[in-house]
This record gives C-alpha cells, structure tokens and sequence, in this order.
C-alpha cells in the first residue's frame, strides 16, 4: 500500500476532532509537482542543465561544481520567520581576447588566449512553488505542536481529577485497596508504554502500546478483578484510567503518522527536484515526536499508578522479602532486620549494596526505621504476617542446627 493510503487509513483510527491535525501528504506530494516545473522553467531561462539527482551514484547534487555552472540551494529564513527558498547560479565564462591578437595568440584546443580572462556571474532566484511547500509544511506542523500543547494541558488535568478519586478509593482501610494494587501491578508487569520517569528505554509504538494495554485489559477482566470492586467510583476511575490509555495510543499515532510524513514528503521532494532540504529543514523547525506522550506516559505513571504502594518497591535486598523491622544503615541503604544479623553472624560488615565500610557493624537498635516501619504494618499487613511466619520459622531452624551441631560435638543438650 502506497504512503499516503496508508495514512489515510490510519487517519480514520482517530477521533474525527482530531483529523485537521493530520499533515495531507497527498497535497503536499502535489505541490512538488509544481516546483518541479517552476525549476524546468527557471534552468531553461538562464540556459543552464537542469542539475543531477543527488542520490545517484556519482551524481553531484546542488552546491557542487559542474564545471562550468555551480549551483547552490538554500533554504533561509527572514527576521519574520518567513521561509525563502533560493538557488543561486555561479556561471563562469572564458572571454575571448581581443580581436586584432587572435590571429598572433590562437590558443590550441579551441582554449581562450593569453588576451581572455574569466567573467563570473552569480544569479539569484527565489521559488516560490517551493516556498509555497515549506509554508504549508511548516504550518501543519505548527498547527499540531500547537494542538499537543492544549492536549496536554487538558490531559493532565483529566489525569490529576482522576488520581483524586483514586485516592478516595485506595485508602489502606477499604476493600478496593488490594484490588487496586493488583491491577497496577499487572499494568506495570504488562509495560504498555515502556517508559516510566527516569527510564531510558525508547516509549512503545502506537501500535505496541495498543497491543499491550488490549492484553492486559482482557486479563484483568478473565481473572475478575474489576467484578471485585466494590465502590461505585472504583468502577468510574478503573474507566477513566482505560480511556487515558487508549487516548495516550491516539496521540501517540498522531505524533507518528506526522513524523513520518514529514520525512517522507522531504525526501520526495528532494528525489523529485534534485535539491538537497533534508539537511537544511531541521534548522528550520525543531521537530519532537516523543516528548509529549513521554510526558503523558510519566504522568499516568507519577499521578495514578506510582500512587498505589507495591511491596516490589519496599523489599530487603538480600533476602528480597518486605523489609519487615526494617534498619536503614548509615549509607541510607534498608534492610531487614532479620537479614542484618545474620551479615554480621557471616562476619559481612560492610553494606552488601553499596560497600559503605562498617555500615553493617555499626547498625543497631537505633537503626530501626520507625516511620518506614508504620507504613509497612498500614499499606502490607497481609505480606508482614507471611514475614513474621518466615522469620519465626527461620530462627525455629537456625536453633535446630544449632542443638544438632552441639551434639556432633558430644555435648550434652541439658533442659532446666
């Protein structure tokens, strides 16, 4: 399927309020036309070939010497940001010497004599087919970074009434609470977008995004997990959260069928009129397809799904477990405190995470987290009984060694 079907096509995925923000490459592509015929009639006025394709093998592109005939293109822009394409002509011409000394100086080879000398002449010419292109490019892209901004405004507006209501919602003391942490956690696993604050992988595609959230959706609708909301606002904020996602797919495949048509009507032009803009029409507009929804991504992250505390964020890092009575060490690294005595039984007593030396030896009682304690106990209470069960049992086993080591020694388990 040709580019500018396929656009269309995809075009029609968007909300009908959104199509004026659509770049019309099929009008653009016509406009080529014309500045391909308005460059046939300059050449054939100032008597020169027309220049060579630049992606030829060998073919020198504007700006390179011909001989003879130089010519430069270049796109510039006034104090009113209004575009001016231009070529300019650099003829360079051999005069003959005077009449009365060609007889005496003929030159061989038809060459001018000592008496010539070489004339240059510069001409520049304006086109305004061309620049009639630019501006209708320039203005769709203006006219769609204008419309993100707004967008985004009222995006994270939606974003952060939304997460008000969430809030009402996952307070630790309601049922919809345990809910709400399995289904963020299940939207993390899922990575729709890839991309979280400080995350330096590329976001999602549209396309993959759309396949992603669709997934997850259908699983937390097969294991049941939106029936077991019980509040009526649960209901409304789990579909305004779908709605920003599917909303965030949209913007995401407006940014891209843009910047792909923007790239592909350049290089067309370029391939058609043998001039060379690739280069020179970054300069003139600075294009971000992925700022945006990054920015969209980071908010639905930060103000919704980074709201609901996950025990993934709260684990001690040796034992990776919720760091149930947790020390936090002079380095500011948290442990259990189940994990810490037994570093230092190991003789281990610098921190196993950053090496801070004597951090581990020099932890006691006074390290004990008491505010990192209390929301543990509010927000896990379920994972902190597994805990306390795991500990128990764990020290049950460590005595048990202990008396069957004594023995294989041959001392003599005595109970008072």
């Amino acid at each position: 399927m040709k580019f500018g079907k396929a656009i269309e096509t995809s075009a029609r995925e968007l909300p009908e309020e959104w199509q004026p923000y659509v770049i019309q490459y099929k009008l653009l592509k016509k406009n080529i036309k014309q500045i391909v015929c308005e460059l046939e009639s300059t050449f054939q006025r100032l008597n020169i070939a027309l220049p060579a394709d630049p992606d030829e093998a060998g073919g020198p592109g504007p700006g390179a010497d011909k001989g003879p005939e130089t010519i430069a293109y270049s796109i510039e822009k006034d104090s009113d940001g209004v575009v001016h394409p231009v070529i300019r002509v650099k003829v360079r011409r051999q005069t003959p010497p005077p009449a009365q000394d060609l007889a005496a100086d003929a030159a061989p080879d038809g060459a001018a004599g000592p008496g010539g000398h070489e004339e240059t002449q510069v001409t520049t010419v304006r086109l305004e087919a061309d620049q009639l292109f630019f501006d209708q490019l320039l203005e769709y892209i203006g006219r769609m970074h204008q419309f993100g901004q707004r967008y985004s405004g009222a995006y994270c507006a939606n974003v952060s009434h939304l997460g008000v209501e969430l809030a009402a919602v996952t307070s630790p003391y309601k049922h919809d609470y345990e809910v709400w942490r399995e289904i963020f956690r299940l939207y993390m696993d899922a990575e729709v977008w890839a991309h979280s604050e400080g995350d330096a992988r590329p976001m999602s595609t549209s396309e993959e995004g759309h396949r992603r959230f669709a997934k997850f959706a259908q699983h937390i609708e097969t294991i049941g997990l939106a029936q077991r909301l019980r509040d009526p606002m649960s209901a409304r904020v789990l579909m305004g959260f779908y709605k920003l996602n599917l909303d965030l797919a949209h913007m995401r495949l407006l940014q891209e069928m843009n910047d792909q048509a923007t790239r592909k009507i350049i290089k067309k032009h370029d391939k058609r009129t043998h001039l060379v803009a690739k280069a020179q029409f970054p300069q003139l507009i600075a294009i971000d397809t992925a700022t945006l929804t990054r920015a969209l991504a980071q908010a639905i992250h930060n103000n919704l799904v980074g709201v609901v505390p996950q025990v993934d964020d709260h684990l001690c890092p040796m034992c990776l477990s919720i760091a149930w009575k947790p020390l936090r060490l002079e380095c500011r690294h948290v442990f259990c405190s189940r994990c810490i005595v037994k570093a230092s039984r190991s003789r281990i007593f610098d921190c196993p995470v950053c090496r801070a030396r004597g951090a581990v030896y020099r932890a006691s009682v006074a390290n004990l987290d008491y505010a990192l304690l209390n929301f543990l106990k509010l927000y896990f209470p379920r994972e902190i009984r597994e805990r306390q069960r795991d500990i128990q049992q764990d020290i049950s086993d460590d005595d048990s060694r202990a008396v069957v080591a004594a023995q294989a020694q041959g001392h003599h388990c005595i109970v008072m």
